[in-house]
């Protein structure tokens, strides 16, 4: 445990350190005016000093994640793989240079996390929290695990501003890309026409209220939502390649949530107190933020925060839900600056309070890290691969 708290500590500080450093000579952003100003280029320094440590520290790593070693064998070719196309022809190529399998894993973390920054360039001010959720939220665990599905994630993330600029042809391109990378990424072709029509799904807090507790009540009613999808279920886990998880295992293979950290009792109760706060104050929030892009972000985000509940137990349908994870880390990084740089006039006891709720919500993913990198059943755990 105090490797990983070392490791991940040291790589959050010089994270947070190069992040803050770029946000504060590179951006100023008028609070509600919906005007972004850019200054100077993506690839400062910093930044090359901020995505390289990730990446060599995610790359040198052994074990972490549960499908690490899948990875490991198809790179090795202890056992042979077959991945989509173009990251199959990333890991031949790779391959046949014969690198050590942390230039392998060092690429993919590269990738990632370079893919997550650049689509957010427009909000430099959210740097240093990225590092801080990205690490002690513990979203570089299923980053780091679901490797080829995050990367089609992140390609999405970056094509959402030509749905804003209505540029279908780019918007094709990049989906296309992601389905080469992971081909679930065809259903992600349907956002383009909803939010297009759309970009603001959730407006009403009570709706949104109600549709999250009732995801949450089937949440601990799995069998419900498995049943409905009994029929199809055999067909799409044979056209997805998951046709080993049929529907029998899949109904037996339920997560244990006395063993892994996010999936504790603890967890459940910590993500409704990080995220009730995100809904009941959204709309200030889109006021304050005033941008179509933002909206668009909330919409899947709220997505991404039903689909979990509703299929979370599900290790096929869950991957569905698994494309619109990483909304949750971009959504909260957006509330906590939203309260620590909230001045509404004449409130100040409303401005205090809004203070450390978001406090507050940053210091509940500590718990919940200490439980991962410490679970002896988790693969949070930080190893070098020398070791």
């Amino acid at each position: 445990m105090f490797e990983s708290l070392f490791v991940y500590t040291l790589l959050f500080l010089v994270m947070y350190a190069c992040g803050k450093t770029v946000a504060r000579r590179e951006f100023r952003y008028a609070a509600g005016s919906g005007v972004y100003e850019e200054r100077g280029r993506f690839f400062s320094r910093e930044m090359w000093i901020l995505v390289l440590a990730f990446a060599l520290i995610f790359g040198c790593r052994w074990g972490v994640g549960r499908d690490y070693f899948r990875y490991l064998m198809a790179y090795t070719g202890m056992v042979p793989e077959r991945f989509e196309f173009l990251f199959q022809s990333l890991t031949l190529a790779l391959k046949k240079t014969g690198l050590h399998f942390c230039f392998y894993f060092g690429l993919w973390a590269l990738l990632d996390i370079v893919l997550l920054y650049y689509a957010l360039r427009r909000y430099k001010f959210l740097f240093p929290f990225l590092a801080f959720f990205l690490i002690f939220g513990s979203y570089y665990l299923p980053m780091m695990n679901a490797i080829r599905q995050y990367l089609a994630a992140l390609v999405f993330l970056n094509a959402i501003p030509y749905i804003i600029q209505r540029d279908l042809k780019r918007f094709t391109i990049c989906l296309v890309i992601a389905v080469l990378l992971h081909k679930l990424s065809i259903i992600l072709f349907v956002i383009y026409p909803i939010l297009r029509y759309k970009d603001d799904w959730f407006r009403r807090i009570w709706v949104q209220l109600a549709l999250y507790f009732f995801a949450v009540f089937i949440s601990f009613h799995s069998e419900i939502i498995i049943r409905w999808v009994e029929m199809p279920f055999e067909w799409l886990s044979n056209v997805l390649g998951y046709h080993v998880y049929h529907y029998e295992a899949l109904f037996g293979e339920k997560y244990n949530r006395a063993k892994f950290g996010n999936n504790t009792g603890l967890g459940i109760w910590v993500k409704m107190f990080v995220t009730l706060p995100v809904i009941v104050f959204n709309k200030p929030m889109k006021r304050y933020y005033n941008s179509v892009h933002f909206n668009m972000l909330y919409t899947l985000y709220f997505v991404g925060v039903i689909s979990s509940l509703l299929f979370g137990q599900s290790i096929v349908l869950n991957r569905v839900a698994m494309f619109f994870s990483i909304y949750q880390l971009i959504i909260q990084c957006f509330f906590v600056y939203f309260c620590f740089h909230l001045f509404p006039h004449r409130i100040k006891r409303r401005r205090q309070l809004v203070f450390w709720l978001g406090i507050m919500v940053m210091a509940v993913q500590i718990p919940l890290f200490l439980n991962m990198v410490s679970n002896p059943n988790s693969t949070a755990a930080f190893l070098f691969f020398w070791q």
